[in-house]
């Protein structure tokens, strides 16, 4: 007898149970053996919109993180929309497969595993109604939303037929209407609805129910842990796969979801109706998310605060930064007062921000230049076409120019004397870290994580206020000693906080404990943290405030166990250049106000 067809009950004895889940580490869902090695953990990284087929952060994120962890087995299971066939934009390694790809936007019903047959499919009439209830209810009974998901995964074929019932249209119109007339001490009402936009929102309840029904691995190709990496439609895979098969979730959350969708609907020029609809269906799919998550890993501690204000507990939360390479050796800025940013041409970049911020720097600097490197993804046409008129506009010419897409970041940025972000929102944006790394200050809205990020190594500003931005900018090309301490500063920091080891040792951490794997001796060489010649253990906290060209304070000091504060001989040199006189507050360690 093969023992992949094993019998359960010749598992009765609980000795022979203990030692085949030594050995096997558990079932599969047939209730067959599962004997793959137990020192190789499966991950299903779940992305939207991201990796690995659309260039940014989170995709950067995700290449380092199955290039990073080779002893363990990822499946991606890629969610985008636009109903077009997208081509692979990072070279796939071999410990990491696709779990196929799911098209928000396809009419087709996935077909999950035929052994879910559900026979009480006919209770599911008003599917369209409780799905509406558990997405757009402000406090709605997420179990109830969950069962209804885990019936579209169970009767794929049965879906459409549920959304074509007369009836079920009446009964999700009756709970639209009691939905919309709640309100409460932090919400509102919903504005009158038109018939296109209950119309929409049928046909967006469709979407959910088919990303409910979409299959994921199962039998010996099941994950051990689901990985999220936002909490939104990314989550409805994993929550129903948790349901049925016990899975734990590890949400990575780099933005905060909803918060994005509220900036969005802000500035969205839809009717009320359907900016209420968007955040409505944003929160729920955040709730979701939270809910049923096992462990949340923000890549920033200021997430914390939103994860928390829906629920989560502070225990189940653990901040893990992105981490860059950080070169050997720092290379000294051209001095040739260029200004450059890395990032998509996207509205939450705010590319608009970054050109007045260019226009204001160059009625005092026209000798300055600013260059703009990034992809501009296909649903952002019309956005980058606005930003090419406001560019003509204000008449920037060849000092500011958007150069495209590269695929050298680091080369880029040793072009810069400064390098600038004017993001609406941010979780810990690799640009910055990766300007950080290469010895470059920041100048940088204060945004998610970047001022938790920036402390120390240039200056942040509010979203929008271009006239801050640009004074920062100005004196960094203005003042070249402080620049450099600030550069030094910058490397020091993203050396000792943000190196590529580092984070990759806590991503291990956190799998290994939710699945209980540990990696095989030997075949994972751990990597020395970044460290460059001349690092300290300093960690670096520094708040310079922007202003009318304000000075700006910079705090070095290193905690040691004792709770005594010192400065290195490298900190203390790097103090001289900008006239600090440590002392005045290390017996408390707060930053000068």
């Amino acid at each position: 007898m093969q023992p992949a067809r094993c019998e359960l009950h010749w598992l009765n004895s609980q000795r022979h149970r203990t030692f085949v889940e030594r050995v096997c580490r558990r079932f599969d869902s047939r209730g067959r053996l599962d004997f793959r090695p137990v020192s190789t953990a499966r991950v299903l990284i779940i992305t939207e919109g991201t990796y690995p087929f659309i260039v940014g952060g989170v995709s950067t994120w995700c290449d380092s993180l199955v290039t990073g962890l080779h002893d363990v087995r990822f499946q991606v299971l890629p969610i985008t929309a636009g109903g077009v066939l997208r081509e692979v934009c990072f070279p796939i390694p071999t410990n990491t497969s696709l779990a196929g790809h799911l098209d928000l936007w396809s009419e087709d019903v996935p077909l999950s595993m035929p052994r879910f047959r559900f026979r009480n499919a006919a209770n599911m009439g008003d599917l369209p109604s409780r799905l509406a209830r558990g997405l757009l209810g402000w406090d709605s009974d997420l179990g109830a939303f969950v069962d209804a998901l885990l019936w579209c995964r169970r009767n794929p074929r049965r879906i459409r037929s549920a959304f074509r019932r007369r009836g079920a249209w009446m009964g999700f119109v009756q709970t639209l209407d009691e939905l919309a007339g709640q309100s409460g001490d932090e919400y509102s009402a919903a504005p009158q609805f038109d018939m296109m936009g209950v119309a929409e929102l049928y046909r967006l309840l469709w979407w959910i129910a088919r990303s409910a029904a979409y299959p994921t691995p199962d039998g010996v190709d099941a994950p051990d842990l689901c990985m999220v990496t936002a909490a939104g439609w990314a989550a409805i895979p994993a929550v129903v796969h948790k349901a049925l098969y016990g899975t734990p979730i590890l949400l990575t959350e780099h933005g905060i979801y909803v918060r994005e969708a509220y900036l969005a609907a802000i500035r969205n020029d839809a009717n009320p109706a359907s900016r209420w609809i968007a955040s409505r269906v944003s929160r729920g799919l955040s709730r979701l998310a939270y809910a049923y998550a096992d462990r949340v890993s923000p890549v920033t501690e200021a997430n914390a605060v939103w994860e928390e204000s829906f629920g989560v507990q502070s225990a189940l939360i653990s901040t893990i930064y992105n981490g860059v390479v950080v070169p050997s050796r720092r290379e000294r800025p051209p001095r040739t007062k260029t200004v450059v940013a890395v990032g998509r041409i996207d509205p939450l970049k705010d590319i608009k921000t970054m050109l007045r911020t260019a226009a204001r720097v160059l009625e005092t600097h026209p000798d300055a230049r600013f260059i703009h490197y990034g992809p501009t993804p296909n649903e952002n046409a019309k956005y980058a076409a606005s930003c090419l008129a406001l560019h003509a506009e204000l008449g920037l010419a060849d000092r500011f120019v958007f150069a495209g897409s590269t695929d050298d970041p680091y080369g880029v940025i040793a072009r810069a004397d400064v390098s600038l972000l004017t993001s609406m929102s941010e979780g810990s944006p690799i640009t910055v870290l990766e300007a950080m790394a290469s010895g470059r200050p920041v100048v940088a809205t204060a945004v998610g994580g970047v001022p938790e990020a920036v402390r120390g190594c240039g200056f942040t500003a509010r979203p929008g206020d271009h006239e801050s931005l640009a004074a920062g900018v100005v004196r960094l090309l203005e003042d070249s000693d402080l620049s450099e301490s600030l550069g030094i500063l910058a490397y020091l920091r993203a050396s000792e906080v943000f190196g590529h080891a580092n984070s990759l040792a806590n991503y291990r951490a956190v799998i290994g404990e939710l699945t209980g794997y540990e990696p095989l001796p030997g075949i994972y060489e751990t990597v020395p943290v970044d460290r460059p010649e001349s690092s300290t253990q300093a960690v670096l906290g520094v708040r310079p405030e922007v202003g009318d060209h304000a000075a700006a304070a910079i705090s070095m000091e290193r905690i040691v166990p004792d709770g005594y504060h010192e400065l290195t001989a490298t900190e203390e040199a790097v103090a001289d250049i900008t006239e600090f006189k440590p002392g005045a507050w290390q017996s408390k360690g707060d930053s000068p106000k």
